[in-house]
């Protein structure tokens, strides 16, 4: 089993480039993912790694939510 060190500030750009590609505001960001506005805010800038747990939501509605944009 490899170790795999994670980039905070790469997977923040990443978090933070859906989001506006989303045309989403933060608030509503936040709201979806159950996170306050000031960690997802820490998270895009890379301030503090996305937690594991979080990261798992984050693929599950992050492909939920760009399909439903690409159908309407």
């Amino acid at each position: 089993m490899a170790i795999v060190l994670v980039d905070a500030k790469h997977y923040g750009f990443q978090l933070r480039y859906a989001r506006r590609m989303l045309n989403m505001k933060r608030r509503v960001a936040a709201k979806l993912l159950k996170i306050s506005v000031h960690e997802l805010h820490k998270y895009e800038h890379g301030i503090q790694p996305i937690p594991s747990e979080l990261l798992g939501v984050l693929l599950q509605r992050g492909l939920l939510l760009s399909l439903c944009r690409k159908q309407s």
